[in-house]
């Protein structure tokens, strides 16, 4: 507490109005007078809370329909259809592979001879200036033309590339001008010509890519400076594989070829006459299988986590707990049209949720019958693909488009999730929503601290002005007091 210097003339009072001193008022007075503009603060904030957590909630709800959202993307993939089990009693010498539309079987296969290519192999090549010791990359000197000829053995179909070699080229450049040179019969000039060159002891050697007995001629004025004399060549021809499949002898220019069994690609390793190889083909379903199981799991989790947002606790109990969401007509809505696509979609075939396997329980919870999946998928997989998703999408597109059960179930989800600008989905319009409801709540919040702010002023101006005039009464009272007894005394 301060002082009070009192003088000899009444009413000049000097004070430090400090505020509580004669008034007994304090700052936690105030606060306690202020108390209901705090508590008016305190309801808004908790209902900024409240917002938060449903906000909060919806964001939660968003991430799990965009993790099953993937779920059915996989349905949609290519990849997870029509996948093979194949098996070969000798890895070694051939293996078999399928594609989605590739029929089960098991094949009996002999390899007699493997497939080759023609191949010329030219002399070495010296420069122009006679250096026989050089690197692949020294120019040559040479200028002129190298024309090659790749012509089937019964000469029915023929290419043949012109090269035009300049002084500065090396036997890596020519090489490079082979291995890049494109069939000259295309007119859009994409197709390569089929010819590998390869550079051995300063060597050209040129491959046939296409194999079987096919005809390699080398010409142009360049034809014996680059090592492709007469008398220096050496020509190998090539050779078709040949081979026997469940009894029936064949003849391809490929060891992997694809056009013996629909589907089906073969690949020869190894001849040997004398063994019978067993190559198996079988549809793999794990795969289907895994996919749809997976979808399964994140469906339920979804639901399991919209149930106790909706959750309204016990009603009758004091402390009863509710869910963030608990009553939302959004939430309600968005949970019953999940139950209602998770066993809908279009059959295609007689291909259905139903007969693939899929049902709710009476508490909504999505299962699987890997039996009945796998016999459908054993029956028709291509109806199980279809009835999944069917691609529509133009070659052209950038976005995949489609029909079927993932489709629509995607539909669905996407109403709600998505972010796109003009297109924005009920989760991401709702938060915005939220976001305007906490901007407005911040505003009144903003108002009643300045408020607070301007009320604690005056009353701590008010207090204070009237602890100062209560002191300089006391001050004036005293001075008085004093007088008196002085006028006393000298009586």
């Amino acid at each position: 507490m301060s002082s009070i210097t009192t003088s000899r003339t009444a009413g000049s009072v000097s004070s430090s109005n400090y505020m509580g001193q004669y008034t007994g008022i304090t700052s936690d007075m105030i606060d306690q007078l202020l108390q209901s503009d705090e508590i008016r603060k305190t309801v808004i904030q908790n209902k900024i809370d409240k917002i938060n957590t449903k906000s909060q909630a919806w964001t939660d709800i968003s991430t799990r329909l965009s993790n099953l959202t993937s779920k059915l993307e996989a349905l949609q993939d290519e990849g997870t259809y029509g996948t093979k089990k194949v098996t070969s009693s000798d890895d070694a010498s051939a293996t078999v592979s399928g594609t989605a539309d590739s029929m089960e079987g098991s094949y009996d296969l002999i390899i007699t001879q493997l497939a080759t290519s023609s191949k010329i192999t030219g002399g070495v090549v010296s420069k122009a200036d006679g250096t026989t010791k050089i690197s692949t990359k020294d120019a040559l000197g040479y200028s002129g033309k190298l024309t090659i000829t790749n012509a089937s053995a019964d000469g029915s179909e023929s290419k043949t590339i012109e090269l035009d070699i300049k002084a500065t080229d090396s036997l890596k450049d020519i090489a490079n001008a082979i291995n890049n040179a494109k069939d000259p019969s295309d007119r859009e000039g994409t197709k390569s010509a089929g010819l590998k060159a390869t550079i051995v002891n300063n060597q050209l050697v040129v491959t046939s890519e296409e194999m079987g007995d096919r005809t390699l001629t080398i010409g142009g004025d360049l034809k014996d400076k680059l090592g492709f004399a007469d008398n220096v060549v050496k020509m190998t021809k090539g050779q078709s594989a040949e081979f026997t499949l469940d009894g029936i002898p064949m003849k391809r220019n490929s060891n992997n070829p694809t056009d013996v069994v629909d589907g089906v690609t073969f690949n020869f390793k190894k001849a040997d006459a004398s063994k019978t190889i067993t190559l198996g083909l079988t549809n793999d379903t794990d795969k289907e299988l895994s996919a749809v199981k997976d979808f399964v799991s994140q469906y339920n989790s979804v639901m399991s986590f919209i149930s106790e947002k909706m959750d309204v606790g016990d009603p009758s109990q004091s402390d009863n707990k509710t869910g963030a969401l608990a009553g939302d007509s959004t939430l309600i809505s968005l949970q019953s049209t999940l139950r209602s696509t998770v066993l809908g979609g279009k059959s295609v075939n007689g291909v259905s949720a139903s007969t693939l396997g899929l049902s709710v329980d009476r508490n909504g919870t999505l299962s699987l019958d890997e039996t009945k999946f796998k016999a459908q998928l054993a029956k028709d997989p291509n109806s199980v693909k279809d009835f999944f998703f069917k691609d529509t999408s133009d070659k052209y597109s950038t976005e995949k488009t489609g029909t079927g059960y993932t489709a629509d179930f995607k539909a669905v989800i996407d109403r709600y999730t998505s972010t796109k600008s003009g297109r924005e989905g009920v989760i991401s319009l709702r938060k915005s929503s939220y976001q305007s409801e906490i901007k407005d709540y911040n505003k009144q919040i903003e108002r009643i601290t300045e408020q607070i702010a301007t009320k604690r002023a005056r009353y701590v101006r008010m207090f204070t002005n009237l602890d100062t005039a209560i002191g300089n009464l006391q001050s004036q009272f005293a001075y008085f007091q004093s007088q008196n007894s002085s006028s006393s005394s000298n009586n």
